[in-house]
């Protein structure tokens, strides 16, 4: 077995080890997510240092260890320099919730591109988008990176129900539907009347119309999508408390995106 490999992976996060070393999480196109040690990354000398930056796509090579891979070489694909220097911190904080949400719905090992591809996707369109002086862009931005994770639950097989009753199993007949985020799906009117509820969002037939669509459609058929900023307002709130009951905790950087 080859003591090397090598693969394209986007850096989610980095974590300091031991004295000058440093631990960083990767997800890759041909391993999914993984950790790997990076020698020497804290001494300011290290050539390694602005290689490796959170949420740059690289390309590694990786020799393997006892107990973590390391780093051997890594060249730069893209850094997204848009998403990072956008003056609003709105890219700053879009990239952070991208490599939050990933790292923590995506847990071991695949050998499936397809969440990768998802990824490096969803950072080309707002890297594209973010320079433009859209109307309502926070939400706007806010509703690709929603649309994404919408995306990112189907593939990991835990697409909310929006076809039908989580109660009854009747098919749904809009409108006037709940979103119920402890059985993952949609209520009907009727079994709302009868069934107690504990966490729930009053959703439109928009939004329920806005999730079907985010199964079958590529991420930019959304860009130019026509949605009243209250349905995308509405959108990524049932989004985000979906994501915040896949993870079972919130995320931090929803703060941060509020304050902008």
């Amino acid at each position: 077995m080859s003591k090397t490999y090598t693969t394209t992976g986007i850096v989610l996060k980095r974590r300091d080890y031991q004295e000058n070393d440093r631990l960083f999480c990767l997800y890759t196109k041909d391993y999914g997510k993984i950790d790997i040690l990076a020698k020497g990354t804290k001494k300011i000398a290290s050539k390694l240092n602005s290689y490796m930056e959170p949420f740059y796509l690289v390309k590694l090579m990786i020799a393997k260890g006892k107990v973590f891979d390391k780093l051997a070489n890594c060249d730069i694909i893209k850094t997204y320099d848009n998403l990072r220097n956008d003056q609003t911190l709105l890219g700053f904080g879009l990239i952070n919730y991208l490599a939050e949400g990933t790292d923590g719905l995506i847990s071991g090992q695949t050998m499936k591109a397809d969440k990768f591809n998802l990824l490096a996707e969803v950072l080309d369109v707002l890297e594209r988008e973010i320079i433009y002086d859209l109307e309502d862009k926070k939400d706007r931005l806010s509703f690709i990176a929603n649309i994404y994770f919408v995306k990112l639950l189907v593939l990991l097989g835990c697409q909310p129900e929006i076809q039908r009753c989580v109660m009854c199993h009747k098919g749904i007949l809009l409108p006037q539907n709940v979103f119920d985020f402890v059985k993952g799906g949609l209520v009907c009117e009727k079994c709302k009347k009868i069934c107690l509820i504990e966490d729930y969002i009053m959703v439109s037939d928009t939004v329920i119309k806005l999730l079907q669509l985010a199964k079958e459609k590529p991420l930019d058929f959304f860009v130019t999508l026509s949605v009243h900023s209250n349905e995308l307002k509405e959108f990524n709130q049932v989004s985000e408390k979906l994501i915040m009951v896949n993870l079972e905790k919130p995320l931090k950087t929803f703060e941060f995106l509020e304050q902008i």
